[in-house]
C-alpha cells in the first residue's frame, strides 16, 4: 500500500476552515427553520438542502461529500416530531409604553418643525441681533421696496407708513451676491427676488416721523429768490432737510416759516401755514419716482420733508444751496443735476497738496462695515486704476455698493504753505461725500474732517481755532432757470472761520481772488 502525504498550503487550510464555519451556519440557520416553519406535508420525507462554494453543481444523492471546497448537506427530518419543535412564546424585553410616549414626542417635534419651516416659507422671516430680515419671494420680484416691505410684515402696515421706515434709515437690503447690507432710504428702489430686507426690530419704538414740518424763524442768506428758487447760502452745522435725530433746526424748518411769512415772491406750492405746523404738498410716486436729489445716492427726494429740494450739502459744509418752490421747477432743476449741465465750484481747505490739474475719476459706495461712511471701490467696468486688472471679472454679479457709481473731480491748489493747502474742486457728478473721499483717497484729507480726515490735525484746528467741522465750501452755482431758461451764476464767500485760516495760507487770496473773500 502506497501512502501519499499531502502538504496543506495556509490558503486551502483557510478554504477548509471557511467552509466547515460555513457548514456550522448552515445547520443552525436549518434547525431554526424547521422548528419556526412546521412540515407543509406529513408525506414529505426528506428535505434536502444543498449549498455550494465556488460554483459546482450540486449533487443531491450523497449526504455528504466536500471535494476542492464545496460542502453538501442533507438532512433527514422524517422522524422529528413536533412535539418536540414546540417553544414558549418569546417575551418582549421593551417597554411598549414608553416607546409610544416617545414616537408621539418624535410626531410633535417632527410636526413643530413642519409648522416652522412653513412659517418660514410664507412670512420669509427670521429675527436675528436686533432686526428682523425677510428673504424677498419669487412673487415680490421687482416690486418697490416700500410696497414689497408691506406685503412681507406680519401684522401688515400701509405702505406709507413703510416708506417712512425707508427714509428714515431702519431698513438695509443685502442684494443677491453682497456680503454686507447697504442702508437703503430710497423707496422706490427696487427688490430683488432672494435678497434680503433688514427691518430693526424697534421700528415701532422711536421711529415716528411728524406729520407736519414746524416752521422755525431761523435766521436765512438769501443770495436770490422768485417765484420759482430760492438760493441760499447755508451756514455750516445746519442740516437740510428733516430725518432721523434732526427733526428741527433744519433749512427746510426755516424756509417753512420764511415762505409762508415772510417772502415778498410767495410760499410756491410745496408749503402752506396750517394748525400745528407747516402742510407740506407731496409729490405722487410716479413723479417722486423721477425726482433724485443730488448728493444722496439716490435716497428718497420728494417726501414732505424734502420739499423742493433737488441737491444737498452736508450738514457741516458751507454755500450755495438751491431749492425749488413748484413741482414745475423742482423737475426741471433735477433734470439738470441728472444731465450734468450744471457746474459746481468749492473750496476746501486741506492737510497736504493735492496739486493742479489733478483729475480724480474714481467710483465711490459704501462702506462695507461703517454704513455712515463712503470710500471709493475699485472700478471693474473699465481698470481705471494704472491698467492693473480688478480681481472681479465679472461686475455684472456684484451689487451696486460693491461697485460703486462713477465719480470725478478736478483739483487745483491755489496756494501752500508747506502744510496746508487751499484746494479749487470743480464736481461733475455730485455722490454723497465725494470730495472729501476722493481728497483722503488722495492723502491729502480736508482740514477739520472728523470722519475722513486726520485726527491730530482736527484736534489743532479745534484747539487753536475754535473749528469743529471740515473746512469746505460750496462757492460757484452756474445752472439754467427752471422756467425761463436763462443761464444763472450764484456766488457765495467763504465763512469767517475758513476766511481765517485761508488768509493764514494764503496772504495774497484777497488780492487774487476778492470774491472768495467778500
Amino acid at each position: 500500500m502506497t501512502t501519499h502525504t499531502t502538504t496543506s498550503s495556509p490558503s486551502k487550510r483557510h478554504i477548509t476552515l471557511s467552509s466547515c464555519s460555513i457548514m456550522m451556519l448552515l445547520k443552525c440557520y436549518i434547525l431554526l427553520s424547521l422548528i419556526s416553519d412546521p412540515f407543509k406535508s406529513s408525506s414529505s420525507k426528506m428535505a434536502v438542502l444543498s449549498f455550494q462554494l465556488g460554483g459546482m453543481p450540486l449533487a443531491s444523492t450523497q449526504r455528504r461529500q466536500q471535494t476542492r471546497g464545496d460542502a453538501f448537506v442533507v438532512i433527514r427530518k422524517e422522524t422529528i416530531s413536533p412535539l418536540l419543535l414546540a417553544r414558549p412564546p418569546p417575551t418582549s424585553s421593551f417597554d411598549l409604553d414608553a416607546i409610544e410616549e416617545f414616537e408621539k414626542q418624535l410626531d410633535a417635534a417632527q410636526q413643530s418643525s413642519l409648522s416652522e419651516d412653513d412659517e418660514t416659507m410664507n412670512n420669509n422671516k427670521e429675527i436675528k441681533e436686533g432686526t428682523i430680515t425677510f428673504v424677498v419671494p419669487k412673487e415680490l420680484h421687482n416690486s418697490r421696496i416700500d410696497a414689497a416691505l408691506s406685503s412681507l410684515l406680519e401684522p401688515p402696515i400701509s405702505r406709507s407708513r413703510c416708506g417712512t421706515l425707508v427714509t428714515n434709515g431702519i431698513v438695509s437690503v443685502l442684494e443677491k451676491g453682497a456680503e454686507e447690507p447697504v442702508v437703503m432710504t430710497r423707496k422706490s428702489y427696487k427688490v430683488e427676488a432672494g435678497s434680503e430686507i433688514h427691518l430693526q426690530q424697534d421700528f415701532n419704538e422711536d421711529h415716528e416721523t411728524p406729520t407736519k414740518i414746524i416752521p422755525e424763524d431761523i435766521p436765512l442768506n438769501i443770495i436770490y429768490e422768485d417765484e420759482d428758487i430760492i438760493v441760499l447760502n447755508k451756514a455750516a452745522d445746519m442740516v437740510v432737510h428733516p430725518a432721523a435725530g434732526n427733526w428741527e433746526g433744519t433749512v427746510v424748518n426755516a424756509l417753512a416759516h420764511y415762505l409762508t411769512q415772510v417772502s415778498p415772491f410767495g410760499s410756491g406750492e410745496f408749503v402752506s401755514l396750517e394748525e400745528g405746523g407747516a402742510e407740506i404738498e407731496s409729490l405722487g410716486d410716479h413723479e417722486e419716482d423721477e425726482i433724485e436729489v443730488e448728493g444722496t445716492d439716490g435716497e428718497a427726494a420728494a417726501t414732505f420733508l424734502r420739499p423742493g429740494i433737488v441737491h444737498r450739502l452736508d450738514k457741516g459744509t458751507t454755500g450755495v444751496l438751491m431749492v425749488a418752490k413748484t413741482k414745475q421747477a423742482l423737475a426741471e432743476l433735477s433734470k439738470s443735476f441728472a444731465d450734468r449741465t450744471v457746474k459746481k465750484t468749492y473750496i476746501a481747505i486741506t492737510v497736504g497738496n493735492p496739486g493742479r490739474g489733478v483729475v480724480i475719476d474714481k467710483p465711490i459706495g459704501r462702506h462695507p462695515k461703517h454704513r455712515q461712511r463712503m470710500r471709493v471701490v475699485p472700478d471693474h467696468r473699465n481698470n481705471a486704476y494704472g491698467g492693473r486688472k480688478s480681481k472681479v471679472s465679472n461686475s455684472g454679479s456684484m451689487s451696486l455698493s460693491q461697485m460703486g457709481r462713477r465719480a470725478l473731480s478736478r483739483v487745483d491748489t491755489l496756494a501752500f504753505d508747506g502744510k496746508l493747502s487751499v484746494v479749487q474742486v470743480n464736481i461733475e457728478t455730485g455722490r454723497t461725500h465725494q470730495i472729501r473721499v476722493h481728497l483722503q483717497d488722495r492723502r491729502t484729507p480736508i482740514y477739520g474732517d472728523d470722519v475722513y480726515g486726520l485726527p491730530d490735525w482736527n484736534k489743532r484746528l479745534s484747539k487753536t481755532r475754535n473749528v469743529n467741522r471740515p473746512l469746505l465750501h460750496a462757492h460757484r452755482l452756474e445752472i439754467d432757470h427752471p422756467t425761463t431758461g436763462e443761464r444763472m451764476v450764484f456766488t457765495a464767500p467763504l465763512a469767517d472761520d475758513m476766511i481765517q485760516t485761508a488768509d493764514t495760507i494764503w496772504p495774497d487770496g484777497r488780492l487774487e481772488q476778492p470774491n472768495l473773500f467778500q
